[in-house]
């Protein structure tokens, strides 16, 4: 089409508009290949399916008649497809505004829109009016909104204990979000199910699936498990933002499969009474595992619970003290399946961080066979790869060094806190020491050319490795999250700024400036958040346990630079007796900075408290390392020996190592 016929079809399109015959706008530009329309063809199609779907052609829907919600999400996913194209242009945004308005149930999304169209177009009147309403709309929300605690117990009061949606959807709404649409299937009327439909949202930028009415069937588990409550659940999914929901896309297999998927997953449990579905339930799609789609090789699943909605979303309580557990499906390849049934779940979720499994993705790299291109460190807290491209994607009004600062925050307050491990102390002493001594030090450069732009878990000692890995490690189960709460403090600061869009505004962390006043602000979250930790989350201190049978003997290693801690049973570090048996294990990865692997028996454990499992837990537990040294100095030549070592010390006092294999262990 060359730009005269293009410009006398605008202006065909915009008098059909003008007549409200949108249906002839939608036909003519749909008439023209999809790789052909632009971007302003794309709007103008847009603007037909909202229109159509609000007044119909020629006003047919009348004033307060329903408006088509599939067309509506259709419209929306057109202007999405030239997101790229149109975040900044006004007329983009006031698309978005009145269809998200007219869409959802709530005015928020909407609001956020018309609030940019305002900023890139401020004397645009309509403009003015679309906030205005919106700001109105959301005052009307806040003020019919009843706590949700109280509408908890209106619930629990009004509602019959054998009628439990109630609870459901007032689960629902307090912890995944508020439905815009429904799906509904009746393959089992005994049972029939819903899907509500949440749309993206400031901290889930993505449609969330939840079935409602699985948790009416109870599913089947042995008496021996009946006080766990896993009787009832009800099954959720993630798909992307741009994924397309409307009943027209829904009838290809490519849009439809997550969909199937769930409702396979439910109709399972609800088809067989000795079906029980619980987190880290695995299943096979078919007998002989064929793809979800032809544009997918994922063919099986498991079921986890909803980490990014945080832990008070995994379970409902019902007033007779049931519980209903909400589990999230994630689809699986063929060999993580496998490695799955061959290793457990926990080794194929130490394979990937937690977002890789967040939203589905047709198309993403396999745990296992493509573990290189992950490269997942289970160590990793932070990265600042991962915030220059936000930086750069975003556009956002920030240097490259911003990257770091969360990073420097966190690592300034580690330093001065006295968390750091011993074998960063021992390399990096004169950084630590001058920090702890108020010098300036821009702590951004070191992570940056030190550090590989990385921080780590093993940089920290005991204390502070558990508490980075239960807040500073994106553990999106947690409610607390370092990055969340630094975006929020941001978002406090800048509460009049206007978002261009939903990842902006996630990404503000990155707009919090590397000044005195920012790094005080911090220290006072960390501080406030690692009093949490240490009340709800932290047990078995080895800083504060100790090894009574070294007081009084010399200090034996005064500069050993490995981690600090090893495991020893009371028999050594109590009552002093010799090492007989010590043996060194790996670590979990993340404890590395401070667990030295080591663990060292006098023998005659059994002897002195029993055989049962409870003598580990109640006669056993970490220690200083230089501690045990001191009670038996003999152990020190072996310290640097790997892991996987195992040593014996025979009667004559001699020392002989045990190599093991699969059968037996062999003495050498």
């Amino acid at each position: 089409m060359d730009p005269a016929e293009k410009t006398k079809l605008l202006e065909q399109i915009e008098k059909w508009n003008d007549a409200d015959e949108f249906s002839r706008c939608i036909e003519v530009i749909e008439a023209i290949p999809e790789q052909e329309r632009d971007y302003l063809l794309t709007l103008n199609l847009s603007r037909a399916y909202s229109n159509l779907a609000v007044l119909g052609d020629h006003g047919a829907l009348g004033e307060n008649a329903e408006v088509d919600g599939d067309l509506l999400r259709h419209a929306i996913e057109l202007l999405e497809s030239v997101r790229s194209q149109g975040e900044n242009d006004p007329y983009w945004n006031a698309r978005m505004g009145y269809s998200c308005l007219m869409a959802y149930c709530s005015a928020a999304t909407a609001y956020e829109y018309a609030k940019r169209w305002l900023t890139l177009a401020p004397k645009d009147p309509d403009a003015q009016k679309l906030v205005r309403d919106c700001e109105e709309y959301l005052e009307e929300e806040k003020s019919l909104e009843i706590d949700l605690k109280q509408r908890e117990e209106i619930i629990r009061r009004e509602t019959p204990d054998d009628d439990i949606l109630g609870h459901v959807w007032l689960h629902i709404e307090q912890y995944f979000g508020i439905y815009s649409e429904m799906i509904h299937d009746d393959s089992y009327p005994e049972y029939p199910l819903d899907i509500a439909i949440i749309a993206p949202r400031l901290e889930h930028d993505y449609y969330t699936l939840v079935t409602v009415g699985l948790s009416q069937h109870q599913m089947y588990f042995s008496e021996e498990r009946k006080k766990e409550k896993l009787e009832r659940a009800e099954l959720l999914i993630n798909l992307p933002r741009d994924w397309k929901l409307t009943q027209e896309a829904l009838k290809d297999e490519i849009w439809y499969w997550p969909i199937r998927m769930l409702l396979a997953t439910a109709h399972f449990a609800l088809g067989d009474p000795e079906v029980g579905l619980e987190s880290r339930t695995t299943l096979m799609e078919g007998e002989n595992g064929v793809p979800f789609a032809e544009n997918t090789d994922l063919r099986g699943e498991i079921l986890l619970w909803p980490g990014p909605f945080g832990q008070d979303s995994f379970a409902c309580s019902l007033p007779d003290g049931e519980e209903i557990n909400f589990y999230q499906v994630i689809p699986l390849y063929r060999e993580e399946l496998q490695y799955k049934l061959e290793l457990g779940s926990d080794s194929l979720l130490d394979l990937c961080p937690d977002e890789i499994f967040e939203v589905i993705n047709p198309q993403r790299l396999n745990l296992v066979t493509d573990r290189e291109k992950i490269a997942y460190d289970l160590a990793e807290m932070d990265n600042a790869e991962i915030h220059l491209k936000k930086i750069q994607n975003l556009h956002l009004p920030v240097d490259e060094l911003s990257a770091y600062n969360l990073m420097a925050f966190y690592l300034d307050w580690a330093m001065k806190r006295g968390h750091m491990s011993n074998p960063f102390l021992t390399r990096y002493r004169d950084i630590v020491e001058a920090v702890q001594n108020g010098k300036e030090h821009d702590l951004r450069t070191f992570i940056r050319n030190q550090l590989d732009g990385k921080l780590s878990t093993q940089l920290f000692n005991r204390r502070g490795s558990g508490f980075a890995q239960w807040y500073a490690q994106n553990n999106r189960s947690n409610p607390y999250v370092y990055r969340r709460d630094c975006r929020n403090i941001v978002l406090d600061e800048l509460k009049d700024r206007i978002w261009k869009s939903i990842a902006e505004e996630e990404a503000a962390y990155l707009l919090l400036p590397y000044t005195e006043k920012s790094c005080r602000s911090v220290e006072h979250l960390l501080d406030e958040r690692f009093q949490q930790y240490l009340e709800t989350e932290f047990v078995d201190d080895p800083e504060e346990r100790v090894a009574r049978a070294a007081d009084g003997k010399p200090v034996v290693i005064p500069d050993w630079d490995g981690p600090l801690f090893c495991y020893a049973s009371d028999r050594v570090a109590q009552d002093g007796c010799k090492v007989q048996i010590m043996e060194r294990l790996f670590p979990e990865r993340e404890d590395m900075g401070w667990e030295s692997g080591w663990a060292f028996y006098s023998g005659d454990e059994g002897d002195v408290y029993g055989e049962s499992d409870e003598y580990y837990e109640s006669h056993c537990g970490f220690y200083d390392i230089r501690d045990i040294c001191r009670i038996d100095p003999d152990i020190i030549r072996f310290l640097n020996l790997p892991y996987g070592t195992m040593q014996m010390r025979s009667e004559d006092g001699a020392w002989y190592e045990v190599i093991r294999d699969d059968d037996s262990e062999e003495e050498t």
